[in-house]
């Protein structure tokens, strides 16, 4: 057996702490009535078929077309787009969990079949999640009730740091600031250890450092204006800082078609690093295309952490090409290596595998490399699945 798949089969039984997830909260919340094809492209896989070309996506997730029907539209762009990450992952979740050779024309009614019955058995977050991915606990962006069993939630900051000025009509500044901070000491009182904020989707990260007085009369103005979210960014880390939280940032790709990517460059993040020393900043998605960018601040600054979640399936190879400089270049405990980031459950599953390849991929070259032993890097591996989250996280 060659050295990636003797790695590859210890690695695949690992137990693993996923790092982020989208997943409806209960598994009785999920989209009953859709297809497989209107789950499978609720995101990622979709956002290649349109970067292909394709023009009507609402058709696919709607109920009005058969899934033939749906195939027929599709079909051109979804062979352009098989050999993505994101069109593996889904091809390898089919056969790993329906044992279907793939989503094809002469593939896709069985497929939805199958999909359609294991929804309705109930019990397939269970399957999905415990049995196949062997996924301990997932790390759920989500503010609302959630299943136990399968999630811990993320505290959510950006409805303070963008506030909607409808929902704080009559609430003064300083009452604002107040509320603020006890919503985020009452969550950390009912068990949250973690903070997350999308900011990146909206504006630049540079967070400049901003006078009360400033951002207090642009919120008397009801002024969505940049000056006030740097100013609340500032406020935030603050007492997150005061509360030992993890704050997870997103950076680099963002999920859709046409957004500004140099907003999210994490070395605009610079600034808040060296502020905010007691803050653990875990860094989302390898920062891709910004990875090395990202491995440097990692080196440099003690409290930045990288994590992994959906990097694999943005690009394997980068993410193997990361893997292997940061084994050269940062502390092993900073890594986290894997999160889902899924809207449907079923995605996670490929995601997973392909996680775990790039990883043993990774480890094999650096015993090649004479940099480690077999059992050394089995111990790395352990660490980036499960180790390092749990303590990163305060699990």
């Amino acid at each position: 057996m060659k050295l990636y798949e003797r790695l590859y089969s210890h690695i695949s039984d690992m137990p693993v702490i996923d790092t982020h997830e989208h997943l409806p909260s209960w598994e009785r919340n999920r989209n009953q009535n859709g297809d497989v094809l209107a789950e499978y492209l609720t995101h990622y896989f979709s956002c290649d078929l349109v970067s292909a070309g394709f023009t009507d996506m609402e058709k696919i997730r709607s109920n009005d077309y058969t899934v033939m029907q749906k195939w027929d539209m599709l079909e051109p762009y979804w062979e352009a787009c098989r050999y993505t990450g994101y069109g593996r992952s889904l091809d390898i979740s089919v056969r790993g969990l329906y044992g279907i050779d793939g989503i094809r024309r002469d593939t896709v009614e069985t497929l939805n079949a199958k999909f359609a019955e294991s929804r309705a058995a109930g019990s397939h977050y269970d399957y999905v999640l415990k049995e196949k991915c062997r996924i301990d606990l997932s790390l759920l962006d989500n503010n609302t009730d959630f299943d136990p069993r399968y999630f811990r939630n993320v505290y959510r900051a950006d409805r303070f740091i963008f506030p909607d000025f409808d929902q704080w009509e009559g609430v003064s500044f300083d009452d604002f600031l107040t509320l603020f901070e006890q919503d985020i000491k009452k969550s950390v009182s009912e068990g949250y250890t973690v903070m997350k904020t999308n900011c990146a989707y909206f504006r630049s990260l540079y967070f400049e450092k901003t006078e009360r007085e400033a951002a207090e009369a642009i919120y008397s103005q009801k002024k969505s204006d940049k000056a006030l979210s740097d100013f609340m960014m500032h406020f935030f880390l603050s007492v997150a800082g005061q509360t030992g939280l993890t704050v997870q940032i997103h950076t680099g790709l963002q999920e859709g078609n046409g957004n500004t990517l140099s907003n999210s460059d994490p070395i605009l993040l610079n600034n808040l690093f060296i502020l905010y020393p007691d803050v653990r900043f875990d860094i989302f998605h390898i920062s891709y295309p910004f990875e090395r960018k990202l491995i440097a601040l990692c080196k440099n600054f003690p409290n930045v952490y990288i994590d992994m979640c959906w990097a694999h399936i943005i690009s394997p190879n980068a993410s193997v090409a990361a893997l292997c400089e940061m084994i050269d270049t940062v502390p092993l405990n900073k890594i986290s290596g894997f999160g889902g980031d899924y809207c449907f459950v079923d995605g996670v599953y490929g995601h997973i595998i392909l996680a775990k390849q790039n990883i043993a991929r990774a480890l094999a070259k650096k015993i090649k490399e004479g940099i480690f032993d077999f059992d050394t890097a089995l111990s790395i591996a352990a660490r980036f699945l499960y180790g390092n989250p749990k303590e990163i996280f305060r699990l």
